[in-house]
C-alpha cells in the first residue's frame, strides 16, 4: 500500500512536469561545431529575438518566433545541425501559451522538445524549419522550480543533435 502511494505521487509528478515542457524565452542558440559552415557562423552572430509583451506585461497569444537564418543544404547522411532556436519565454506558469521555432540543416527529418520522460514533436514548416505552440496545463503546487528543456534534431538515419534550454516553472 505504501509503495503504491509513492508510485502514484511519482507518476503524478512526471505528468505534471510533462505538461510544462514547452515554454521558454525568446533567444537564439547557435550550433557548436568545430567545422562551422558560413550558415552556422551567421547563426552565431544573429541578434537575439525578444517577445512582445501584452499591455499587462504577459504575452496573450504567442506566435512562433520567426528566425531568418539560412538553411544549409547538406547530404542526407551528414550529421544533423541545430542552427538556431527561438522560444517565447523561459519562465512559464499554468495557462501560458508558449511557442518556439528551430532552424536546422536541410537533412533533419524531425525535431522534438523533451523534458524528463515527456517529449513532443515539432511540426515541420519547411526545409530545416520547425515550429511548436503549446499551452501549459494546470500544474500541482509541488511542480515548481528550474528544469532543462532538451531540443533534439534527428536525421533520417537517426543521428541526433541536442541543445539544452533552461526553464523555470512558477
Amino acid at each position: 500500500m505504501r509503495t503504491t502511494g509513492w508510485a502514484a505521487c511519482i507518476a503524478l509528478a512526471f505528468v505534471a512536469l510533462a505538461s510544462c515542457s514547452h515554454g521558454t524565452q525568446t533567444k537564439t542558440q547557435p550550433a557548436a561545431s568545430a567545422t562551422a559552415s558560413p550558415a552556422a557562423t551567421a547563426a552565431a552572430t544573429a541578434p537575439v529575438i525578444t517577445p512582445r509583451p501584452a499591455p499587462s506585461g504577459r504575452p496573450t497569444e504567442a506566435a512562433a518566433p520567426r528566425l531568418t537564418h539560412p538553411v544549409p543544404r547538406v547530404a542526407p547522411d551528414a550529421a544533423p545541425q541545430i542552427l538556431a532556436i527561438a522560444v517565447s519565454e523561459t519562465t512559464v506558469r499554468p495557462g501560458d501559451r508558449v511557442s518556439g521555432s528551430v532552424v536546422t540543416s536541410s537533412n533533419v527529418a524531425s525535431v522534438e522538445a523533451r523534458i524528463g520522460g515527456y517529449a513532443m514533436s515539432m511540426s515541420k514548416t519547411g526545409v530545416g524549419r520547425f515550429a511548436l505552440t503549446y499551452t501549459v496545463a494546470p500544474l500541482p503546487w509541488f511542480v515548481r522550480g528550474n528544469f532543462t528543456l532538451q531540443v533534439i534534431a534527428r536525421n533520417a538515419r537517426g543521428d541526433a543533435a541536442t541543445r539544452a534550454i533552461p526553464l523555470t516553472v512558477r
